[in-house]
């Protein structure tokens, strides 16, 4: 029903259908990728963000999630200066964001074999010692990498972060509308959420910077 009330141009009605499927209980990447849709075609663009991440970290490769995430960020208004990465990092992140959790998990499982297999050779074969030596190192190498990498990912995907859903909303240097003002964050920016206290939550910006908010205004990823 919200697909079709989506396709005659009635996203108010879809956002309405797509948010009772979720009130049962369903959870599916693209459930929410269509509500992201929905409330991005009615101006929603926190509500938007939001459902796009919960998308994402259901379907971590979905290409057309992270196309869309990209899309939206364009109508944000807060920007950070961030250093631009040198060579090697973006090669690091480039290999990083290319893997899946499912495709890591893959990758340490074969190379865990391949090392089973060069321990194997070097304890059973008096012969091609060096060879199976090779495949041993090779395989604990590539499984070690890949490991770290599952770990990172995982700690990535569980990290609570939340999607700014006011217009507008003060970041102080405490909890509480007394104390000194930090920031002034906007609709659609993407924040981590390291603590809370009472209505007010300590969340950390792309750039380091920390601030307290109020709980209100953030929608958890």
């Amino acid at each position: 029903e919200g697909n079709a009330l989506y396709r005659q141009g009635a996203f108010e009605e879809a956002v309405v259908r797509y948010q009772a499927a979720l009130a049962t209980g369903l959870r599916n990447p693209d459930l929410y990728f269509n509500l992201g849709n929905a409330q991005f075609k009615r101006g929603a663009l926190g509500e938007a963000l939001l459902n796009y991440e919960r998308a994402l970290r259901l379907s971590p490769d979905d290409p057309d999630i992270v196309e869309n995430i990209a899309f939206a960020n364009v109508s944000k208004v807060d920007r950070f200066d961030l250093d631009p990465p040198n060579a090697a990092t973006r090669f690091v992140l480039a290999f990083y964001h290319w893997f899946s959790p499912n495709g890591l998990s893959v990758w340490v499982s074969l190379t865990f074999l391949i090392a089973c297999v060069g321990a194997g050779g070097l304890l059973l074969s008096a012969s091609r010692r060096m060879q199976w030596m090779v495949l041993l190192v090779s395989g604990l190498l590539g499984c070690g990498v890949g490991s770290a990498l599952l770990a990172t990912k995982a700690g990535d995907l569980n990290t609570p972060a939340a999607i700014v859903l006011a217009a507008e909303t003060i970041g102080r240097s405490g909890p509480g509308d007394d104390f000194l003002q930090v920031f002034t964050l906007h609709e659609g920016t993407k924040v981590v959420l390291e603590r809370n206290e009472g209505p007010w939550g300590l969340v950390r910006l792309p750039n380091g910077i920390g601030g307290w908010i109020v709980l209100g205004a953030i929608g958890m990823i």
